[in-house]
């Protein structure tokens, strides 16, 4: 009977070699490392951390070109680092599919804006839009103001502790951005709840981490046997306690709403005075509570009030993506933002000067305006989120034939559009690597 198993394996590894060379020689013509049999190329990531990964992405792309082909067990992955491409890719109706690597994000934060594709994401999208409007930024700014001046005091608390000793500020800054979502984006005051803050944050991390290993292991990358693991007990308990927090998040905001409704004058007005100042505005959370998307019944021109309302689940779905979301990757930019600060002292004192000359010392808090003066600073900001940006890679799937670069594209193929590498590019950034704010400056002319 063991051999009988054993000969039915071989013969199933064989069918899998067979069909991944079917498969690979559909994109014969694009160039690429060395591959092996069913593994392709995941030996040669297997132990990299995430910045050797990137390292390696960015030496193919100089020894292979801007579009070249990677092979992942039964996956094989063009990874495209042209931005003529990527336009095209982002823009086109064949690459509307995301990536498998998605699904496994899915499981955590269900199929809100991340995940989802199609009609769905394009209601949905068009939902949430108004929650970050113009208006709606303006009026975020004093929270980002007064918000800013608390963690820069804790972050010199923490440096003042050990004198001379590096400072983490990843963790700090993530328990920062979570505050300032919370009570702008979703209109929730959060100011006495930073331990479980925290510990939403370490969990959206430890998740990350189990994420990251799904998508190298050759083993978890099948998630019938990523189920048999203990990690992933784990991961279940990790998504219970991160829903959870979003879910108590939800809770409050509609008890909020329904306080304010009964707050009225003696004329019968609301009495705008004696609501929670954050009811004026209309945060994410109230615009996904207020959004009404088509049925199968409504036209598909109606408008966002002429169908049916959100779900429970659509809600806390899209609230879980931009609760991690919105606060990981702002603070992984602020951490890289602020290393440069450090990093070059020079540049450091340019912004200093720009700060005193253009808003000055005096002041009780930013207004929306002052922003716009700081034109140094946008471009130190811009600079620093090309060498380091937040979301390094996103992939689609052809859904149809097609083609990438002039080469055959077949439907399923899985497309990485690698912006780390399209960052770095000497043909687009000269001197790539060399920190520059000035290539961000605009002409006088």
């Amino acid at each position: 009977m063991f051999y009988v198993i054993c000969v039915n394996i071989l013969v199933f590894l064989i069918f899998l070699a067979f069909v991944y060379d079917l498969k690979f020689r559909s994109c014969g013509r694009l160039p690429g490392p060395r591959r092996w049999p069913i593994v392709g190329n995941l030996l040669e990531f297997l132990w990299l951390d995430s910045g050797a990964i990137f390292d390696r992405l960015i030496s193919y792309s100089k020894q292979y070109g801007e579009v070249y082909i990677l092979d992942f067990l039964y996956d094989r992955t063009v990874v495209c680092a042209s931005p003529s491409d990527a336009k095209r890719i982002l823009t086109s109706y064949k690459f509307l599919a995301k990536s498998d690597d998605y699904g496994k994000v899915s499981e955590w934060i269900g199929d809100g804006l991340l995940v989802s594709k199609g009609m769905k994401w394009m209601w949905h999208r068009k939902a949430i839009a108004p929650a970050f409007s113009t208006v709606a930024l303006r009026q975020f700014v004093p929270v980002f103001s007064r918000r800013a001046e608390e963690v820069c005091a804790k972050l010199e608390a923490l440096a003042d502790e050990r004198p001379g000793e590096p400072v983490d500020v990843l963790p700090e800054l993530k328990l920062h951005t979570l505050g300032v979502l919370c009570e702008t984006v979703m209109g929730i005051p959060c100011g006495e709840e930073q331990d479980r803050q925290r510990q939403y944050t370490q969990v959206v991390e430890e998740l990350k981490s189990i994420l990251y290993w799904r998508m190298f292991s050759w083993f978890a990358n099948f998630n019938t046997l990523f189920r048999l693991t203990p990690t992933k007990r784990r991961f279940d308990e990790l998504v219970a306690l991160s829903r959870s927090f979003t879910h108590d998040m939800i809770d409050r905001r509609r008890k909020i709403r329904e306080r304010s409704k009964l707050v009225f004058d003696q004329d019968g007005n609301i009495d705008f005075e004696r609501l929670d100042p954050r009811s004026k505005y209309s945060p994410l959370l109230d615009t996904l509570l207020n959004a009404r998307l088509p049925d199968g019944t409504t036209s598909p021109n109606a408008g966002l009030f002429d169908g049916r309302p959100l779900t429970d689940e659509e809600i806390q779905d899209e609230v879980d993506t931009f609760s991690f979301a919105g606060h990981d990757t702002t603070a992984s930019a602020m951490t890289f933002i602020l290393y440069n600060v450090a990093k070059y002292p020079e540049m450091q004192e340019r912004l200093y000067d720009e700060i005193v000359s253009e808003i000055g010392t005096e002041f009780s808090e930013l207004n929306f305006q002052d922003l716009f003066k700081l034109c140094y600073m946008d471009s130190f900001i811009k600079e620093s989120l090309r060498l380091f940006p937040p979301v390094p890679i996103v992939a689609r799937i052809a859904i149809d034939d097609t083609y990438v670069n002039m080469v055959d594209i077949k439907a399923g193929t899985s497309v990485a559009l690698n912006i780390f590498s399209m960052h770095r590019h000497p043909a687009y950034y000269p001197d790539p690597e060399r920190f520059d704010p000035e290539r961000f400056r605009k002409s006088p002319d």
